[in-house]
């Protein structure tokens, strides 16, 4: 069984190859908000008032590392895209 950081490595990873599917999340794009970045990587956990946790932590990590782009930093709505 892979440990918990190999787990969440992998999901980074898979959040990271939906995004780069995605023309909005280009670079240069508009960015995709965390709903609409949850439903296309298929992380929706179906957790009414929790759905999204899982998904914005790994968007936080990945800003963290510097793989992906706050669009809108510091507001309620923000958007994401990949920084390469």
């Amino acid at each position: 069984m892979a440990s918990g950081q190999a787990l969440i490595d992998l999901c980074k990873r898979h959040l990271i190859e939906t995004m780069q599917s995605l023309p909005e999340c280009a670079p240069d794009g508009a960015g995709l908000g965390q709903k609409a970045l949850e439903d296309a990587a298929g992380f929706a956990l179906n957790l009414p008032e929790y759905d999204g946790y899982f998904t914005w932590s790994l968007l936080v990590a990945l800003t963290l590392d510097g793989t992906v782009e706050a669009i809108q930093p510091g507001k309620r709505n923000k958007k994401y895209r990949l920084t390469r």
